[in-house]
């Protein structure tokens, strides 16, 4: 096992991450972040000033790590609409395989009314405009390809399916039940209406 001193600053932050995930950044005292990274505050403070700035770079490297893969992988899912519910379908998926239920890091830290710094939650702000960016971009293509209502509202309804991705992470915290994790997915899929597609027309006939 490498010296602490010489441990990448990616191996101190991961360690941090699990700690912020449970505990919470108000519950992340300075003795849990040097017993996880097996670092000196003194040396925490050297390399990122102090606890908020740990914590932005945490976050920072949380969402890079799994959010941007996803939404560029999934932006390139040739079923607009199906790429809505796949990334839904993730989240659920996520959810449910983690046995303490710590729900998103981004979605905890939203919610959470412990005093931050102003960059911690502009990070949170940006990250999560990404994923409602995402939905925004899925819906319009849909209209473009005809399989969604031209008159749908694009920016309410992506304003909605980020809800729906609170409603998943919060409700997997306090009952991770399949059924009903599903059911919050396939309500905000179903909102969507789907345009009547020349092939949909036909078989009507």
């Amino acid at each position: 096992m490498p010296r602490t001193r010489m441990l990448p600053d990616d191996t101190v932050l991961d360690r941090a991450i699990g700690v912020f995930w449970h505990n919470g950044y108000a519950g992340t005292s300075l003795r849990d972040l040097t017993r996880a990274t097996g670092l000196s505050s003194a040396a925490l403070y050297h390399r990122f000033t102090d606890k908020d700035g740990l914590f932005v770079e945490a976050l920072r490297r949380y969402a890079d790590e799994g959010l941007v893969e996803r939404l560029a992988r999934l932006s390139a899912v040739q079923d607009p609409l199906g790429a809505i519910s796949d990334f839904l379908g993730e989240l659920i998926a996520m959810s449910r395989a983690d046995p303490d239920h710590r729900g998103c890091l981004l979605v905890n830290t939203a919610l959470d009314g412990a005093a931050m710094s102003d960059a911690a939650r502009a990070l949170v702000h940006t990250r999560l405009r990404e994923v409602e960016r995402f939905f925004a971009g899925r819906l319009k293509r849909a209209i473009a390809d005809g399989t969604l209502d031209p008159g749908t509202d694009v920016a309410a309804t992506a304003t909605a399916l980020l809800g729906t991705v609170f409603a998943i992470r919060v409700m997997a915290r306090l009952d991770p039940s399949p059924k009903r994790l599903q059911a919050l997915a396939d309500h905000a899929i179903a909102s969507m209406s789907r345009w009547p597609t020349t092939e949909d027309k036909g078989t009507r006939r």
